[in-house]
């Protein structure tokens, strides 16, 4: 027999707003508002049902968000710093993560190069459906 410690609520809802960070972030730097909407209904970031081995527990838990953060982290850095740069240890972590979140039947169907250049369209001119804030309710 062997005991094995479920997920904690805060996990879960962790879970759900890195992949929210991605939606709301990252997507629309590199993908148009249809691109993204479009991996809505695929399911990207969300469980694959025929590959899906997330168990719930927290080491589970735990896996999952370390490969969110991680490959947050390295889009964040690869922003900052020339996209041209060859980056091939962070192109390696990316996939390694990239790979352990679908072992988890997370479905994240996307390679390094998807992210190689940024989208025109979600410069200063462009305003994406998930960046838009509105400061006063009367200019809406």
């Amino acid at each position: 027999m062997k005991v094995v410690s479920s997920s904690t609520a805060e996990q879960e809802q962790e879970i759900a707003n890195l992949v929210g960070r991605f939606y709301e972030s990252v997507f629309p730097n590199y993908f148009t508002e249809d691109e993204i909407l479009h991996f809505k209904e695929l399911g990207v970031l969300q469980p694959n049902k025929s590959t899906f081995t997330y168990t719930g527990t927290l080491r589970d838990a735990y896996q999952v968000m370390t490969c969110l953060q991680v490959l947050l982290t390295i889009m964040d850095k690869k922003d900052r710093v020339n996209s041209n740069a060859p980056e091939c240890h962070s192109e390696e972590l990316f996939m390694r993560n990239v790979t352990l979140l679908n072992e988890y039947g997370i479905f994240f169907p996307f390679g390094y190069n998807h992210f190689i250049q940024m989208n025109e369209q979600s410069g200063i001119g462009g305003l994406p459906m998930y960046n838009v804030q509105v400061a006063n309710s009367y200019l809406v």
